[in-house]
């Protein structure tokens, strides 16, 4: 049996499962991630004198953004070491037939290219 095989059993054992068995799988990371956010705003708020509500959407969102080209980098780097696009895009939430739409990028891996720098490139670069 394939290693992408697998992969997809796998998937829809776990799409299968409650919510809550589901939900703890990700619940440590999201705490840590909340924390993060209520310390970052808390210093807009000393900073900028911005009102904690406003300073904690901001943050929530630059970390959106950095969160989605995180997925994008991900997805690739999973094609790119021989995971299936339909895998991909069923981790990701989205439709196996709309692997390419989902994750445009990886149309550069099909066609040779090396994909461009992403956000979380960035991001990632300012902790050097």
């Amino acid at each position: 049996m394939s290693m992408n095989t697998v992969d997809r059993r796998a998937l829809e054992q776990l799409d299968d499962e409650p919510l809550d068995e589901q939900i703890s799988y990700y619940r440590k990371p999201f705490m840590v991630l909340w924390a993060a956010v209520q310390e970052s705003s808390a210093e807009l708020v000393e900073d900028y004198g911005m009102s904690p509500e406003l300073a904690q959407l901001w943050v929530a969102e630059r970390l959106r953004q950095v969160g989605d080209s995180l997925v994008d980098r991900l997805a690739e780097r999973a094609a790119a070491r021989g995971v299936s696009k339909s895998n991909v895009s069923r981790a990701a939430g989205a439709s196996p037939t709309n692997a390419l739409r989902r994750f445009p990028r990886l149309r550069d891996l099909d066609e040779g290219r090396t994909p461009g720098r992403t956000l979380i490139d960035d991001v990632l670069d300012s902790l050097d």
